[in-house]
């Protein structure tokens, strides 16, 4: 195990008296709709505050978003900071490091979470040195010693080893990946106490403009944010075999992954491997085929909401886990699968 301290510029720990008792987590939202990730980092935030006795908020930027505070009603969290401003309607990573390290100076939380996604992996490390505080990215575990120290623990050497982290400096940010985080509900669910604090924001600073958002093609999605993934294995045989699979894809707007045979063999590229050695990926339908369902697999696709088996082995592991199994040659189920969806497209329209 590896040992780390992030310490300030006189190597002292800060007076904790300055703190409140709070854990922030930054809600992510895009076209007037929360992004996924944001449920599962309140759970994440609950689940933390509870272990360390403390508040869970959540903290929303944007435009007319009011509304977003009373999602989070499941997860029981205690308050929401709400920052309503024209500024904030796209994001600009100079105005939101801005307006949140002005509700950091004002409100003094202990720990600030922020998911592992394009969004945070951005802001967090600006927001971190803009504060001059310490962070950690993809943490695994936020606990406390029984010394009253803070500690966080975060995978490294691909996952082979562990680091724990002491940070001495408050407050922490941090990021967590949020492939790796379940639903969390609490058992009295209750509306956070809504807070409007007030943020001074200049345009003039921003030195960035969106012009536009470009939908990405959904077939070209990391395997790990698309919503709909098409896996791979031994059984598809040679990378010829892909085409249909393809044609499948396509029509689903789906996104390519594969198992360690897949890519191995560069059936699939590497970034595309689905595994404890690739991504992990919790898609809302998730169609094997030709998979066996190793363990290092299985592991990294227990998030999927619903998983569709194609498999000749009625026994095999991932045939046992699925959803729905159809026993039988991938090589003929997929082109009759694409025929049909065809089909009733056509008829639909």
């Amino acid at each position: 195990m590896a040992a780390m301290d992030t310490r300030g510029p006189d190597n002292e720990k800060p007076s904790e008296s300055k703190l409140d008792n709070r854990i922030w987590f930054f809600v992510e939202h895009k076209e007037g709709r929360l992004d996924e990730s944001s449920h599962l980092l309140a759970g994440e935030s609950r689940i933390v505050a509870d272990r360390l006795e403390r508040q869970a908020c959540a903290v929303i930027l944007g435009h007319r978003i009011a509304e977003f505070a009373t999602a989070f009603r499941p997860q029981g969290l205690d308050e929401a900071l709400v920052v309503d401003d024209q500024l904030l309607d796209t994001y600009s990573s100079t105005l939101f490091v801005t307006a949140l390290a002005q509700l950091v100076e004002q409100c003094r939380p202990s720990i600030i979470l922020f998911g592992s996604t394009p969004m945070g992996n951005d802001l967090a490390p600006r927001l971190a040195a803009r504060l001059k505080v310490g962070f950690v990215s993809r943490y695994t575990e936020i606990e406390l010693e029984r010394d009253g120290r803070l500690v966080i623990h975060r995978p490294i050497h691909g996952g082979k080893a562990r680091a724990t982290v002491t940070p001495l400096v408050m407050p922490v940010v941090a990021t967590i990946d949020p492939q790796t985080l379940g639903q969390h509900r609490v058992r009295a669910p209750k509306d956070p106490v809504v807070i409007e604090p007030r943020v001074r924001l200049d345009a003039r600073v921003d030195r960035t403009r969106a012009i536009d958002y470009l939908k990405a093609d959904p077939c070209a999605v990391c395997v790990s944010e698309a919503e709909i993934v098409i896996g791979v294995g031994k059984g598809l045989q040679c990378a010829e075999n892909l085409v249909p699979v393809e044609e499948l894809a396509r029509l689903l707007g789906a996104s390519i992954g594969g198992s360690r045979r897949a890519t191995d063999e560069h059936w699939v590229s590497d970034e595309r491997r689905i595994g404890m050695t690739g991504k992990i990926i919790t898609p809302r339908l998730y169609l094997t085929c030709g998979i066996s369902g190793a363990f290092h697999h299985t592991l990294s696709i227990k998030g999927s909401k619903l998983m569709v088996s194609i498999n000749t082995d009625r026994n095999a592991p991932i045939t046992k886990m699925a959803d729905l199994a159809v026993i039988g040659d991938m090589h003929e189920i997929i082109p009759e699968l694409t025929k049909q969806l065809r089909e009733l497209g056509d008829s639909a329209s």
